[in-house]
């Protein structure tokens, strides 16, 4: 009777300790499920940030000589969707969800019309974008007519947005674009890279991305 009672008795720690690595396992495996989850929303976000991102810097590539005024440094009347220096706050990467909805343009849609682009699976809050200018710098008298007479530099804020709320990722871009002389300016929606439109100009002069960072 000992013997089949020492017998149930070790049975019994085997069934619990067999039944521990069990549970401890699912959590593990549930765990991990959660992580991978978890960094597959956070892709999604940086790659709405990139979508905005991209459709900021189309925007400001598609606008016409006229709608900036011609040399000016500071207090310049600029087109549709460009902020003035200093109008983005510095801390913007961080402001609400709302804050951004009521002061950001969505990628899925016209700046000017709201008009959908045809983002069917975009939502409006799931890329937005802010474009400032934060400096002009005119350019010497050019020798031939047709050459760009300034260059302007811009930030572009994006987020982009997961599936969950807290899945958020805004990025900082510093960009540059030639004014005045002879180009086409860039379609929008943009329908081919930045380099297109920027090779219509001296290779010397600064233009498209610069420099990128993700801030949030």
């Amino acid at each position: 009777m000992k013997c089949r009672g020492m017998a149930l008795l070790t049975g019994l720690v085997l069934m619990a300790a067999i039944s521990l690595l069990a549970l401890t396992a699912a959590g593990g495996m549930s765990l991990q499920r959660q992580q991978a989850a978890n960094h597959e929303d956070k892709a999604r976000a940086t790659e709405r940030s990139g979508l905005a991102s991209s459709h900021a810097l189309a925007w400001l590539l598609s606008r016409q000589d006229s709608e900036r005024q011609a040399g000016c440094i500071r207090d310049c009347l600029l087109p549709d969707g460009v902020l003035g220096p200093g109008e983005v706050p510095e801390q913007a990467a961080f402001e609400t969800a709302a804050w951004w909805r009521s002061n950001a343009t969505s990628a899925g849609a016209h700046p000017l019309s709201g008009e959908r682009l045809g983002f069917a699976a975009l939502a409006g809050d799931d890329a937005l974008w802010l474009l400032e200018e934060v400096h002009y710098e005119t350019l010497p008298e050019p020798e031939l007519d047709g050459t760009a007479s300034g260059v302007g530099y811009y930030r572009i804020l994006a987020r982009g947005k997961g599936r969950n709320l807290r899945s958020v990722s805004v990025s900082e871009a510093i960009v540059a674009r030639p004014w005045g002389g002879v180009y086409e300016p860039a379609s929008y929606p943009p329908d081919r890279p930045s380099a297109a439109f920027c090779g219509q100009f001296e290779p010397s002069l600064p233009c498209g991305m610069l420099a990128w960072r993700e801030r949030r």
